[in-house]
């Protein structure tokens, strides 16, 4: 009998599907073609792969990136985010600390640059050396001379909001003149905000000095303007250089207390108000050739008695050898004077031995 279509013969093997084939179903027409909803997918291929009915093109299987290769793109991604940030911190660290715009911009005025520097011989010598009113200035002794370029050196180190300062640049100017000459000095104030506010002075900012007999470094550190941005405080104008650091290291008084106001004989050995050990120091710091120690309030007069006073003021009463200002100025530079001429050899012969720099040589007891 003739097997009915789609019948496996029955005098023949069964045959069995392969397991690995498509399960779809045969037609009903005994065809062994399978319709595209009728495929499936093989046992070992590719879950997202497909394969065409009519078989004319084959479709590519899509790729997933291997997880690893994913994990290692994040840690690189991270590291390289690490080290821009790095980066950028080290160069904002190292990037030199902003400098303030120099306060001191404008000129002293010509007129009272000329009286403090033509103080009369008869002002000087009539002033003499008048006793401290606070605590005074720190001879040294013992000490190798301080020489920078083959002359004896006088090294200041101040700031323009510092009252103490203010003062004392009257007396330098003063003193210092008589062994050179000044160029381009200055004129601000102290600090409104700093006790006796405002003192009118001159600033060595941009300031030279030329002498045949002393070498002469001054230094500025802050401004006199409290700093409108951050960081709060005055602002930097400039930094001492080594050799200042080191005097301001191995001279300078404890900076929470004052200065020694009786000789010393060693450094920082003052047996006055200061303690000696600190390592730093207060300001004005003055050294005058490792002979006189000039810190802080031991400036030897009150700033206060410049409290009020113009720069016109100040430098016409620097001739009037019975004012208070000149009393306290021309004394203090008496005694400037006196220490650099210890260290000069007594030169020039004419400023060293009248009588106003004798009476502050023994005024110090050099």
């Amino acid at each position: 009998m003739a097997p009915t279509p789609g019948d496996a013969p029955t005098d023949g093997p069964a045959v069995a599907a392969p397991t690995d084939g498509p399960t779809g179903n045969a037609g009903t027409d005994g065809s062994d073609d399978a319709s595209p909803a009728d495929s499936a997918i093989p046992a070992d291929g590719p879950a997202d792969s497909a394969i065409p009915a009519d078989g004319s093109a084959e479709v590519v299987p899509t790729r997933r990136a291997p997880m690893a290769l994913v994990t290692w793109a994040f840690v690189v991604l991270v590291l390289v985010i690490v080290i821009v940030l790095l980066v950028v911190k080290i160069a904002r660290d190292s990037a030199p600390t902003p400098t303030a715009t120099a306060a001191a911009t404008t000129p002293a005025p010509a007129s009272v640059v000329n009286a403090a520097v033509t103080v009369p011989d008869l002002a000087f010598n009539t002033v003499g050396a008048p006793a401290a009113t606070g605590p005074g200035a720190t001879v040294l002794t013992g000490q190798p001379p301080l020489i920078v370029d083959g002359r004896p050196a006088v090294v200041y180190v101040g700031a323009e909001f510092c009252p103490y300062c203010a003062a004392e640049r009257w007396a330098l100017v003063v003193a210092l003149s008589r062994f050179g000459t000044f160029h381009r000095l200055g004129a601000t104030t102290s600090s409104a905000f700093e006790v006796f506010p405002e003192l009118q002075t001159f600033s060595f900012v941009g300031a030279t000095y030329k002498s045949g007999y002393i070498s002469w470094s001054a230094t500025e550190e802050y401004s006199q303007a409290l700093a409108s941005t951050a960081p709060a405080g005055f602002p930097a104008v400039k930094q001492a250089g080594p050799l200042a650091q080191s005097l301001m290291k191995r001279y300078g008084s404890d900076p929470f207390s004052g200065p020694g106001s009786a000789t010393a004989t060693g450094p920082g050995t003052g047996t006055g108000t200061g303690t000696g050990t600190g390592t730093g120091a207060s300001l004005p710091f003055i050294d005058i050739g490792n002979k006189l120690l000039i810190e802080g309030a031991g400036i030897g007069f009150s700033p206060g008695l410049l409290q009020g006073l113009s720069m016109a003021q100040i430098a016409t009463d620097l001739s009037d050898p019975t004012s208070p200002v000149a009393q306290a100025i021309v004394g203090a530079a008496n005694q400037i004077t006196a220490a650099i001429c210890s260290t000069t050899g007594q030169a020039p012969a004419r400023v060293c031995r009248s009588s106003g720099v004798r009476a502050g040589a023994n005024r110090l007891g050099l």
